[in-house]
């Protein structure tokens, strides 16, 4: 799951500088003495400061991941069947509407994903995916890879086969989602950016043509 070839030097190093920054911003606010005024102001600067490094993060998990909905469901599906706060998530989508993709991991895509605020067997600032997988119905059918919008055919071919994982995805499916007949290259793409994508000759139980990702524990 990681890049073999990119640097991420410049992103990491606008998230030190941005922490640095919010981190000189507290130690400027008076301990003592303290006012209205003066606290406004030191909460706007931490503020920009913050969107600054999330910004930066956003970029790096855009260029691993691609959409912060994909970084939430392998996010989750590394962590199934366990709480996960709330904060957790924010920062693996980098986006301040990273409820909204949790909604959209729910419906169209089916994930059970429990929430706190509706679940008493986890804290109310946590979430949970239930499943490691989606049910078969919903891997053979079309409604996983009509709603998958990505930027570029790569991150829809990653994240559909995300969301299929460990069911085989066929290669009419694949290039369907891709919206191209260029999609073989973006699976060498993945696979040199360390994604343990299966094909027939590494696992004799596919059909020949298909996909499969591996499970991410693997």
């Amino acid at each position: 799951m990681t890049s073999a070839s990119r640097s991420y030097e410049r992103e990491l190093r606008d998230i030190e500088l941005a922490l640095e920054r919010a981190l000189e911003v507290v130690r400027n606010t008076p301990r003592e003495d303290l006012t209205a005024a003066r606290w406004l102001d030191s909460a706007a600067e931490l503020g920009e400061r913050q969107a600054e490094a999330r910004e930066a993060a956003a970029r790096v998990r855009q260029a691993l991941l691609g959409s912060a909905r994909t970084a939430l469901l392998a996010y989750l599906r590394t962590h199934v069947g366990e709480p996960v706060p709330a904060d957790a998530l924010e920062g693996v989508a980098a986006i301040q509407a990273w409820t909204r993709r949790v909604r959209e991991l729910r419906d169209p895509f089916g994930w059970a994903v429990e929430s706190g605020t509706w679940s008493a067997e986890i804290q109310k600032d946590q979430y949970r995916l239930v499943s490691d997988q989606l049910g078969e119905e919903a891997a053979q059918g079309d409604k996983v890879a009509d709603a998958i919008k990505g930027k570029t055919s790569k991150e829809r071919v990653l994240e559909y086969l995300l969301h299929l994982s460990p069911w085989p995805v066929s290669p009419q499916k694949l290039e369907r989602v891709a919206g191209q007949p260029t999609w073989r290259q973006d699976i060498r793409e993945l696979i040199d950016e360390g994604w343990l994508i299966r094909t027939h000759e590494d696992d004799p139980t596919l059909s020949p043509g298909f996909y499969r990702l591996a499970r991410l524990e693997d």
